[in-house]
């Protein structure tokens, strides 16, 4: 497998593993942004509300009949009495003229809103007596979406619009042969035709939008993947190990151009020198539940390995291969054999040496050292280093006797005192470039940025030697159109 689906195995999925025998101390989180592009949402909402909305209309069925049950009464009365005004009546003409502004979004727990102002003008007339009245209405109108996600890794969505105006009830006196009336004009059926219909058009292609983005699909696409261990390098036979324990997703988010929704994991992660391990027993996805999820992602990842595996990845690599000692004298060693007790590394290999090109004397070195990793600044120091040496050479095995607290000297100083912070951050640069911009599916990608990625311990144990590394950053998968 590629580099890259390694990578969005454990940081796009938020799914990080161990095997039995790894402790909970390394239980990573993975929290990962799901965003969708605001343009997407105010697309939908702009091809269904225009920016100007009007609307005009003739007779009285405008009034408020809730309110002004007399005046209704009068008017029949009258239009009984005198047909021209009942004909008359019908001359009453309003009109209205609405504007509304560019979209807004906001986010409150798992409520995000989609608003715009609106503002226009009334205006209503009665020709017969050149009575009439005018105002203006301000308000707002949106649509309100809950989005969740199911147990079973589901988004959901229930969107519907809203609709709040100033003044839907607009006051309006009448002087009828002499006889005053006042009443109120609502507009607002009229509104909610005009407006709230077209608004709940677009609701359900915002829900079908949401929810056509399958979440659970797209994690299952690599969950069966994830039941066996993972080859990361065949040459080195790594192999990555998943099991996760719990999910979860956030309240939404609304932030620059993009709206989203927080999905977390906790969950372990192990990477193994050697043989292949044992499948992982993953029958299904965890239940996704609704809790805290922070805004990055903190990666525990342990590379262990025996005794056994590790020597014989040291003896494959060095097999056949010299190197400079000092100058004129090389130096190659073979059947490297290493070991631990009591927290104590030890180490066998047989060598050979290569003085100016005509002594070959060949021997047995046997020693030992206790590795400690400084927490603070991530070197690496041999304590409490000591050798023995055995050789076919008479005067190798007297020099060594002679000269061997100078030699360890030498040792410790020039070999016992490793700095990998240098070849660490170039590991994060590599990764860095790997993590830009995956395409996990069509308009889907994953953009990763690395904050830190270093070495954070080193455990020796009688059977399994294990180094951790640590790696923090920020994850997002984007929706695009």
């Amino acid at each position: 497998m590629k580099l890259n689906k390694i990578i969005i195995s454990v940081i796009a999925l938020n799914i990080i593993s161990s095997n039995s025998t790894y402790s909970e101390e390394s239980l990573s989180k993975l929290d990962i942004n799901i965003s969708l592009k605001k343009s997407i949402v105010e697309n939908i909402i702009n091809s269904q509300l225009p920016y100007t909305i009007e609307d005009t209309g003739s007779g009285t069925e405008i009034f408020n009949s809730n309110k002004n049950n007399i005046l209704g009464t009068g008017l029949n009365l009258l239009g009984a009495i005198d047909k021209k005004f009942a004909q008359s009546s019908e001359s009453f003409i309003w009109a209205y003229k609405i504007n509304r502004s560019p979209i807004v979004f906001n986010a409150n727990g798992q409520e995000v809103g989609a608003t715009t102002n609106i503002d226009g003008q009334f205006k209503a007339s009665w020709n017969r007596d050149k009575q009439g009245t005018e105002m203006k209405l301000n308000g707002t109108a949106g649509i309100k979406s809950i989005v969740s996600v199911s147990p079973d890794w589901k988004l959901v969505a229930n969107s519907s619009p809203f609709l709040n105006i100033s003044n839907d009830n607009i006051p309006l006196d009448l002087n009828l042969y002499g006889l005053k009336f006042k009443t109120d004009i609502n507009i607002g059926s009229s509104l909610e035709k005009s407006i709230s219909s077209k608004l709940q058009k677009a609701t359900k292609e915002i829900d079908s939008k949401i929810e056509s983005f399958n979440l659970r699909e797209i994690i299952e696409k690599y969950w069966s993947n994830l039941k066996e261990p993972i080859l990361v390098n065949k040459d080195y036979n790594l192999w990555l190990t998943i099991n996760p324990k719990s999910a979860r997703y956030s309240d939404l988010i609304s932030f620059n151009e993009d709206l989203g929704i927080k999905v977390g994991a906790d969950a372990n992660l192990h990477l193994y020198i050697g043989e292949k391990p044992a499948n992982q027993n993953l029958n299904s996805l965890p239940e996704m539940n609704f809790g805290f999820v922070d805004d990055s992602f903190n990666i525990n990842l342990p590379i262990s390995t025996t005794y056994n595996n590790l020597n014989e990845l040291i003896n494959k690599n060095i097999s056949d291969k010299e190197f400079n000692l000092y100058s004129g004298i090389k130096y190659s060693a073979q059947n490297v054999a290493l070991s631990s007790d009591n927290s104590n590394l030890n180490f066998e290999t047989n060598f050979k040496l290569s003085v100016f090109g005509f002594l070959n004397p060949t021997g047995v070195i046997k020693g030992s050292l206790k590795p400690n990793f400084n927490k603070e600044n991530g070197v690496f120091v041999g304590e409490n280093f000591d050798y023995s040496l055995e050789s076919n050479s008479i005067i190798l095995n007297v020099i060594n006797k002679i000269f061997k607290r100078s030699i360890k000297n030498s040792i410790i100083k020039n070999y016992l005192s490793f700095d990998p912070n240098k070849e660490i951050e170039l590991a994060k640069v590599f990764i860095q470039s790997k993590v830009n911009d995956i395409e996990l599916d069509k308009n889907i990608h994953l953009q990763s940025e690395i904050n830190t990625f270093k070495l954070v311990d080193l455990k020796v144990d009688t059977n399994v030697i294990s180094l951790t590394v640590n790696t923090t950053g920020k994850s997002t998968i984007q929706i695009t159109e």
